[in-house]
């Protein structure tokens, strides 16, 4: 007998109904009626009677009621013994990041896993947004202006997205209007971000050189001094000398969240990763605030 179907059972008994049931559980009303027929085979009881008005339990399915209540109970009492242990920081914390996009934290993870060092991370890359789903990951990081609503999420603000080129290539003579620039274009696998419908609002006809669904590749072929494209300063290593273009009259904002399920509203280690980003995240753009007064 699969245990499982007990839950659905007790579902049943207590709602009155598949419907109601599975609205509790979550699935389909399929999926609930289907769960009791087989429930009801590996026994060789009716559990039910069924009527127009909802499902009744029958002897059989009262006494199944009464006993089965009794392993819930139990299972509540497992669960509150080793709720406790959802806020200890050690452990396994799984973080899913985009495959590109321009946004590197790398430093950042490497700097928590420092402070942390009984966390166990996996990180894992979303190459879209089917991927962070699949990989149930705790926490996910995701750069989007429209976050997915069944999750519980945590606005980092807006990220600035520049036109960036090399220093020598924006100081050439005639790269003094936007339309002498020749571009790379990334190509989002995600779709989460159109960038040569974005750069085609802002030049009737661009010189489109390249277009690659690498990231790294554009920032090489920028840094080559042949191209310019749109990255964020925070995907930039510390030793970049690329520049941006006109950054007062060009910026591309996108929100920068943090993602996680609902049930892991309580867990330490998924706490302590959020506080941690969202502080490194803070300072990081408060110090190329002040590098740049300084220019």
């Amino acid at each position: 007998m699969d245990w499982s179907n007990l839950e659905y059972f007790l579902a049943v008994a207590r709602q009155g109904s598949l419907s109601s049931a599975a609205k509790v559980l979550k699935v389909n009303h399929s999926t609930v009626a289907r769960r009791i027929d087989r429930l009801e085979s590996d026994l060789n009881v009716r559990l039910f009677r069924r009527h127009n008005k909802g499902y009744i339990l029958t002897e059989h399915g009262l006494a199944l009621e009464q006993e089965t209540q009794k392993v819930d109970q139990q299972v509540h009492q497992i669960q509150r013994v080793f709720k406790d242990k959802e806020t200890e920081l050690s452990g396994k914390l799984v973080i899913s990041k985009p495959s590109s996009g321009g946004i590197n934290i790398t430093p950042l993870i490497a700097k928590f896993i420092k402070q942390y060092p009984k966390i166990q991370l996996d990180v894992l890359v979303a190459h879209n947004s089917a991927d962070v789903d699949n990989f149930e990951a705790d926490i996910s990081v995701v750069l989007t202006n429209y976050p997915a609503e069944d999750m519980i999420g945590t606005d980092m603000g807006l990220l600035p997205i520049y036109i960036y080129g090399s220093e020598s290539y924006l100081r050439q003579s005639g790269r003094s209007s936007i339309e002498d620039l020749e571009w790379i274009i990334w190509k989002d696998e995600s779709g989460r971000t159109d960038m040569e419908a974005i750069v085609r609002g802002l030049v009737k006809e661009p010189s489109i050189v390249l277009r690659t669904n690498s990231y790294s590749e554009v920032y090489q072929y920028i840094e080559e001094g042949i191209v310019v494209s749109m990255t964020s300063p925070i995907g930039l290593p510390k030793d970049s000398k690329l520049m941006p273009y006109r950054k007062d009259k060009y910026s591309f904002d996108i929100h920068l969240w943090l993602l996680s399920h609902a049930d892991l509203r309580n867990n330490g280690k998924v706490q302590v990763f959020k506080k941690f980003f969202v502080r490194e995240i803070q300072e990081f753009f408060a110090d190329k605030n002040k590098m740049n007064k300084k220019k």
